[in-house]
């Protein structure tokens, strides 16, 4: 099995943070994001304001 599902990711990314991908996927966050990345796909990375 591929390490990140590009189908699945395909499907999911633009449309949900990161985070919830990385959780359905049962991946962690830095291969879907390594993944998306290599496809060029648009990704949704919520950031939070109250951290250093």
């Amino acid at each position: 099995m591929p390490l990140v599902d590009t189908r699945e990711l395909v499907l999911l990314a633009g449309t949900m943070p990161l985070s919830l991908i990385a959780k359905e996927l049962d991946r962690t966050t830095g291969a879907v994001l390594a993944k998306a990345t290599a496809e060029k796909l648009t990704i949704i990375v919520h950031t939070r304001s109250d951290r250093a």
